[in-house]
């Protein structure tokens, strides 16, 4: 069983926590996520805190009825990443701080990741799209 909670911490980062269970560990993907994890030391409820960027895969490749959804957890926040797919950056809500550091990306699409607390199932939708710059005929 996999034990899945997406959380606010008190400076406004979203963290990603999973609870997997020993039989499960053997999962590549698991494996790879919980390599680049920490472990959670004096929590019972959680065994570890994985980067976000494993959040849809582990979501869309792991059998669902291995899966289980925090009741308290998240269900839906802002994504963007830079050109380069380096640095990913999420967000609750579009603040103001946000905006900024997308213009300084130079505005890619920022996606709304959400998930269905029923079926589990992720879905990614464009929230703000690349501003398009038009002269006419030419587009930029």
């Amino acid at each position: 069983m996999i034990k899945i909670k997406l959380e606010k911490n008190k400076s406004g980062k979203i963290i990603f926590k999973l609870k997997v269970a020993e039989i499960d560990r053997n999962n590549i993907l698991l494996k790879r996520a919980l390599m680049e994890g920490k472990v959670i030391k004096g929590n019972t409820r959680f065994n570890y805190e994985v980067p976000l960027r494993f959040f849809i895969p582990i979501c869309n490749n792991v059998d669902k009825t291995k899966f289980n959804l925090d009741n308290k957890s998240l269900l839906s926040y802002l994504e963007f990443s830079d050109y380069y797919d380096e640095n990913y950056y999420t967000e609750i809500e579009a603040t103001p701080k946000y905006m900024k550091k997308w213009r300084e990306e130079g505005c890619p699409d920022i996606y709304r990741i959400t998930i269905d607390k029923e079926t589990y199932d992720i879905k990614k939708e464009v929230a703000f799209k690349k501003p398009t710059i038009s002269f006419g005929k030419f587009k930029l």
